[in-house]
């Protein structure tokens, strides 16, 4: 004999739950929000323990190129690295709540932890060379808001061609090269080792091309090449720029900054297909006219 139950009967959780059941987009859009805020207050503590945490510098010495190096392992090093992961870990669950890539099992998204990364390294390593207390404290909340910034915008941009993409996109940019100033300016006033400094621009001027150059193509591969050969040029560059030992910081930065550009532009273009005499000329002559203009106004030539 068969009985027909009741339909709430058949589901008990929806007998317990007798309001609308929320769909798995509202979900994620509430979910991805609180893991935002989650990730950014971890980030910010984490800042605010590399100024804390003392630990003894542990110097690698080894030989380089014919001469001896020494390679300090400080704190400030270590939580660098410890919060790039931290960073990109995160970036990682915010960016896995999105419901395209529910629907796309396996995707490649390591592109998205380029930026969180590098603005967690240039922080780790700015923050002790600012003089007071309270300035740390608000370069610390400051750079706690723009990594928020940086994931909801990621987020935004999963999925071309959806609302807030464009303006998200652009916002990313100006993080990115905001970041790379920064990032110039600092190595490059610290006049280290080549081997050292030079390594540091090469690293994180790969993860700021990679994010920039992420929405071009969907082929990680191509992005994750280009962004290797950006990072290479800008680490040559900091080696020979080294050899110019009465050139200011500002006008070194500055250039770092422009051989940025125009390395992931030329980039940009070639991952769209667009790269041709024309595009080349162009960059050319921006180039030049930005060379004239660094000559002018900055410092030391």
């Amino acid at each position: 004999m068969r009985y027909n139950l009741p339909s709430t009967w058949k589901n008990p959780v929806r007998r317990l739950w007798p309001w609308p059941r929320q769909s798995k987009t509202e979900l994620s859009q509430v979910d991805y929000r609180d893991r935002i805020s989650v990730v950014t207050w971890v980030m910010v503590f984490g800042l605010g323990l590399s100024l804390l945490l003392e630990i003894p510098t542990t110097v690698i010495t080894f030989r380089a190129l014919g001469s001896p190096v020494s390679l300090p392992l400080s704190v400030t090093t270590l939580m660098a690295m410890t919060l790039a992961v931290v960073a990109a870990a995160g970036t990682e669950s915010v960016i896995q709540l999105h419901p395209r890539l529910h629907a796309q099992q396996g995707s490649m998204t390591f592109a998205y932890w380029a930026l969180p990364a590098a603005i967690a390294i240039i922080t780790v390593v700015l923050m002790p060379q600012v003089p007071t207390q309270l300035l740390r404290v608000i370069v610390m909340l400051a750079a706690g808001g723009l990594l928020a910034l940086a994931f909801f915008s990621l987020y935004a941009t999963v999925e071309p061609g959806q609302p807030g993409f464009r303006r998200a996109r652009l916002t990313l940019d100006a993080l990115a090269y905001g970041a790379a100033l920064l990032l110039f300016l600092f190595v490059y006033q610290t006049r280290t080792r080549s081997l050292l400094s030079g390594t540091l621009v090469a690293m994180t001027a790969t993860l700021l091309a990679i994010e920039i150059l992420r929405t071009a193509t969907p082929q990680t591969r191509l992005v994750l090449i280009y962004g290797l050969i950006t990072g290479l040029i800008l680490g040559e560059i900091t080696w020979a720029l080294n050899y110019w030992p009465l050139l200011p910081g500002l006008t070194g930065g500055l250039l770092l900054l422009l051989s940025f550009y125009l390395a992931v532009g030329i980039a940009m273009q070639s991952l769209q297909g667009r790269l041709t005499r024309r595009v080349l000329l162009e960059f050319g002559l921006f180039a030049v006219a930005a060379l004239i203009l660094i000559i002018i106004f900055g410092p030391g030539f």
